[in-house]
């Protein structure tokens, strides 16, 4: 089986080269450049930093983000990865395909580049040659953890998706990659600063327990005469601990695969010159999304609300500027309000979209479905607005230290105030302008409903918003990294418990009382 695989890969490897000359040129430049590019990543830390210490912050840094995009990437991007789903017809044991499958990942375009870069750290790092054995033996313990967690991501992808969800995963997989780019941009930018390694060293220290940094930290601490080999292997081991795990999840994976049938597409289908229900699969949930990021790119009802968001924190730090308040706590201040604003302007959602309300009660839609659809804009526009504002805040704070609870309190902020939206949306809808009016226009309405909505709506959020800020803010204050991490998995989890929470409650709001939700929404049309 290995031999058969082996051939069909060495296959694949030429095939990129078939073809024009042209074509075939230009692909070898390609992969040379790459490579190049491979060298340089080894080669700027020595020369760039003298220091050993300062260099050694930079590649366990380096070398963790590199492993742990091995391991995230392929479960957003796996098309063309030979898959364990694939081998289902040929007669062989599960055990047979899975180990093929994985030792044959070797041959292959992505860990080549991969094996140039970690060559090249092994040579262009003279401190890590003393002991012999412990350079190779990190090294290799990183291509295999990084072989391993590439099978293992992209065969769960293809066996948890599938293929009706694969365009709503790449979607999620470019905003997440839109707003961590400028991030990683951010933290390289305050690294090279004054006084960078002293901001990150601890962040790096936390990174060589992991194991994506683990093998890194380890050649840091174990080489040189003045090394600590006990502390060497302890990270070794930590990499060999997730290497068996990797495994263990591997066969298990492999032997679902094999026994798994996927029901096929509907070839009548159309796929195509669908807008955004192309990226969504067709599920309740996802159809909404679909329909509502129709909405927001085209009706200027939402357009409106968009450009309105940021004033009030504009008038805000206008305010405390005049105050003599100071710079670095104001920078605090404009993006959680934008955040809470963002999700808060959707608690009336359902009477902007009066007109497609009926659809969902009378084709029987879950209420938590059509709760989690609503939400899909405003979180794939806040999410990466909680992430790339989180760095730019920081940087005008000066301390990077901080970004963990900066980034916890932002997303907790987005979070709840979304989760307090989806119930006051079906809870206390009120007159919204009707599609197709101008969006500065106001429908008549007798009762003081929206007064009351808004109100409630806006405390009810502020409240359930106070937990996240409060830990966030008593982080900053006192700047530890243990304290920066707890603050971002608070604030990070709370908000996905009260948005879990609000999504289940708005969704059993909307069960009880679609037929009402009718009747109160066609009033206004």
């Amino acid at each position: 089986m290995v031999a058969r695989l082996l051939r069909i890969r060495v296959a694949l490897l030429g095939g990129a080269f078939r073809g024009s000359f042209g074509r075939g040129l230009r692909t070898a430049l390609l992969f040379v450049i790459l490579a190049a590019v491979a060298v340089l990543a080894a080669a700027l830390p020595e020369m760039l930093i003298a220091n050993q210490a300062e260099r050694a912050i930079v590649d366990t840094g380096l070398g963790a983000l590199i492993l742990a995009a091995i391991f995230a990437v392929p479960f957003f991007a796996h098309r063309g990865h030979l898959e364990p789903r694939q081998f289902g017809q040929v007669p062989a044991s599960s055990a047979s395909v899975g180990t093929a499958l994985l030792v044959t990942t070797v041959v292959s375009w992505p860990f080549f580049l991969l094996a140039v870069w970690l060559i090249a750290l092994g040579v262009l790092r003279p401190e890590w040659r003393d002991p012999v054995w412990l350079a190779p033996a990190a090294l290799v313990l990183a291509a295999v953890l990084a072989v391993c967690s590439a099978r293992v991501t992209s065969a769960l992808a293809k066996l948890l998706v599938g293929d009706r969800a694969e365009g709503l995963v790449r979607t999620i997989g470019a905003v997440l990659l839109v707003a961590l780019l400028p991030l990683v941009v951010f933290a390289i930018a305050a690294a090279a600063g004054t006084d960078g390694f002293a901001a990150v060293s601890d962040f790096s220290e936390v990174l060589g327990w992991t194991p994506f940094g683990a093998p890194f930290a380890a050649l840091a601490l174990g080489a040189g005469p003045d090394g600590d080999p006990a502390a060497a292997m302890l990270r070794l081991a930590i990499v060999g601990a997730a290497i068996l795990l990797l495994l263990l999840v591997w066969s298990l994976v492999v032997g679902a695969s094999l026994r798994r049938v996927a029901r096929p597409l509907d070839p009548g289908v159309a796929r195509s010159g669908l807008g955004w229900f192309e990226r969504f699969p067709a599920r309740p949930a996802p159809a909404i999304a679909a329909r509502l990021l129709t909405y927001w790119s085209r009706d200027p009802r939402y357009r409106v609300a968009l450009f309105a968001i940021p004033i009030a924190p504009i008038f805000m730090l206008v305010a405390f500027w005049v105050a003599g308040a100071p710079l670095g706590p104001l920078a605090l201040v404009p993006l959680p309000v934008i955040l809470l604003l963002l999700g808060w302007s959707q608690h009336n959602d359902v009477a902007m979209d009066s007109t497609a309300i009926w659809e969902h009660v009378a084709s029987g839609t879950r209420g938590a479905a059509d709760r989690a659809g609503r939400l899909a804009p405003v979180l794939l526009l806040g999410v990466p607005l909680a992430l790339i504002g989180s760095s730019v805040t920081v940087t005008i704070m000066g301390d990077w230290r901080v970004l963990p609870a900066v980034i916890g309190m932002n997303l907790g902020v987005l979070f709840v105030s979304n989760a307090v939206s989806s119930v006051f949306s079906v809870l206390m809808p009120y007159p919204a302008t009707r599609p197709g009016d101008s969006p500065f226009v106001q429908p008549q309405w007798s009762g003081s409903g929206s007064g009351l909505a808004q109100t409630l709506s806006m405390i009810a959020a502020i409240g359930l918003a106070v937990p996240p800020v409060w830990v966030s803010v008593v982080a900053i204050v006192d700047v530890e990294l243990g304290e920066n991490l707890w603050a971002l998995l608070f604030g990070a989890g709370y908000g996905l418990l009260v948005l879990l929470l609000g999504i289940f409650v708005g969704g059993r709001i909307f069960d009880r009382s679609g037929p009402e939700l009718i009747g109160v929404t066609q009033v206004y049309d």
